[in-house]
């Protein structure tokens, strides 16, 4: 059994949202490749993987309370995943639907963690604040992973409350 490294610099949160469960998939996969030591936590996937049957529910809008709890359980399991790995100094880029009014409920349970927001955007969406980094989901995932990493500190939203997302 290997002892975790207690000198290992933490490891970066990173969340990548959009209305599009493929283009948010698609960049977060994207990116977490290019970084030197990243790990990918996909909330669908997760969520798939302890209850099942919540992938044949589908999302009512608005959504229930029912799945709105869903949903932040959803993002707490994601936030717990990540932070494990960070803890070990990897980046953890998290694709996850939190994107419109439920921005800030993401952020909320993140902190007082700094999190890089990238919000794939469309002419759509009037709805999610403009935090973090916003870009356009019509360039391929990979040209728009290294735009996205070389601008990542645009990214950066803090969550603690002396220094609230303007």
């Amino acid at each position: 059994m290997t002892v975790p490294d207690d000198t290992a610099p933490r490891g970066r949160l990173l969340l990548v949202t959009a209305a599009r469960a493929q283009a948010r998939a698609g960049l977060a996969a994207a990116m977490a490749a290019r970084l030197d030591r990243a790990v990918l936590v996909d909330g669908e996937a997760l969520e798939r993987a302890v209850l099942p049957e919540a992938s044949r529910r589908g999302w009512a809008e608005p959504p229930t309370p029912e799945q709105l709890r869903l949903r932040l359980l959803r993002w707490s399991a994601a936030l717990a995943v990540a932070e494990t790995y960070q803890l070990e100094g990897f980046d953890a880029v998290v694709s996850d639907d939190a994107h419109g009014e439920h921005l800030e409920d993401f952020l909320d349970l993140a902190a007082p963690e700094p999190v890089h927001v990238v919000v794939v955007g469309d002419t759509a969406d009037r709805v999610t604040p403009h935090w973090g980094l916003w870009v356009d989901g019509t360039a391929s995932d990979g040209a728009t992973a290294d735009d996205v990493l070389a601008r990542l500190d645009e990214a950066l939203v803090p969550t603690s409350e002396s220094s609230e997302p303007d």
